[in-house]
């Protein structure tokens, strides 16, 4: 039990969060991402939004300020510039927590798993949204 963290943030994701370097990139998915079978670590939030988690995470980890878009989505199948009302919440709230303005950047759904296969590690949640998955990119604090 530790003083002034949200008791909602398990160890495992701390101590996930705390070994990540700059540059390091984490994913945080929908229910419908093959989280498990694409993740180098994975941690499951079960009965968490994507959004949830995503507030948990930004009260620990900076998003990088060296790249233009620190956060990246999946595009939507056959429609690439559409953003989805969870894409659009997700980005408010990370640039919210943030303090400062970012672009939201955005792959298609292969590409988005080759890149999310290489990251550090995944949170998988049980977001219902579709298209609800990310790229976070570490910072510098």
């Amino acid at each position: 039990m530790l003083k002034g963290i949200d008791p909602r943030i398990s160890a495992e994701l701390i101590s996930v969060l705390a070994e990540m370097g700059h540059g390091d990139e984490l994913v945080i998915c929908d229910r419908n991402y093959p989280a498990i079978s694409n993740a180098q670590r994975h941690i499951s939030y079960v009965s968490s939004s994507v959004e949830e988690v995503l507030k948990l995470v930004l009260k620990l980890f900076p998003l990088d300020t060296f790249v233009e878009a620190p956060l990246i989505r999946m595009e939507v199948a056959g429609s690439p510039g559409q953003v989805t009302d969870g894409q659009k919440a997700v980005h408010s709230v990370a640039m919210e927590i943030e303090g400062r303005k970012f672009e939201m950047a955005s792959l298609s759904r292969e590409d988005f798993y080759e890149r999310a296969a290489k990251a550090y590690a995944t949170v998988s949640t049980s977001d219902d949204q579709p298209y609800c998955c990310f790229v976070l990119v570490k910072g510098v604090i």
